[in-house]
């Protein structure tokens, strides 16, 4: 499972939702722009728009990473299908989670944070599971050598595919990491990416939508061939 960074943060909110505000999830398209954008538990700070969403969410269903809920109402929902993909339960989705909405983190910045998700552990038992994760073959997340400043070792999320690295260049834990979010908050708006990024992501979402056009294309063929000879 590879997920680009509008991905990640996607199925972050998921996740999220589903474990702190369940009468809430499924969730709509609007409901995930507003939760990959909302200000508090992210980082990065993304300013996403409903065509990046919903190019990511057609990309994800390709992937088998999220599914419609057809539930019969006018507005589509969706859902995440990790327990499925990737067998795990509550407690790993809520550390998971957690790791896609604000990049590596300590298991000591972890636990407040998991536990408005539900699970309440000691930082002991959140470095167990950790351990556990990145002992799955293949590993789920790693943990990433001690950097610069930095009192503990920070834990990673190996669901992205490298276009995350280097965003979290200031992590949990480290002397300069408090003051990351006050330069973001004093800083004017900005682009959440590079525009290569922009420009790359605009073209996974360009081809996902002409190949499903053209599968389409091909299912309205089918489906007026039997009556061409009338």
């Amino acid at each position: 499972m590879k997920l680009d960074r509008t991905e990640q943060r996607i199925v972050g909110v998921l996740i999220e939702k589903q474990l702190s505000v369940p009468d809430s999830y499924p969730l709509s398209e609007n409901a995930l722009v507003d939760g990959c954008n909302q200000k508090s538990n992210r980082d990065p700070i993304t300013e996403l728009v409903s065509f990046q969403v919903a190019g990511a969410m057609m990309a994800m269903q390709q992937k088998g990473v999220v599914a419609r809920v057809d539930g019969g109402g006018r507005v589509v929902r969706y859902r995440h299908k990790l327990v499925e993909e990737l067998h795990v339960g509550n407690s790993e989705l809520a550390v998971l989670a957690e790791l896609l909405l604000r990049g590596p983190q300590a298991s000591g910045a972890l636990k407040p944070r998991v536990a408005r998700m539900g699970y309440h552990a000691a930082p002991e038992q959140i470095e167990a599971l950790l351990r556990t994760l990145a002992g799955r073959s293949p590993a789920l997340v790693e943990l990433l050598p001690l950097g610069p400043r930095e009192r503990e070792r920070r834990w990673r999320h190996l669901l992205g595919d490298g276009s995350e690295v280097g965003t979290h260049a200031l992590g949990e834990g480290s002397g300069m990491a408090a003051a990351a979010p006050a330069a973001v908050a004093s800083a004017p708006p900005q682009r959440p990416a590079e525009p290569e990024s922009v420009v790359a992501d605009l073209q996974r979402r360009v081809a996902a939508l002409e190949a499903q056009v053209q599968k389409l294309q091909a299912q309205l063929v089918q489906l007026q061939s039997p009556n061409q000879g009338d």
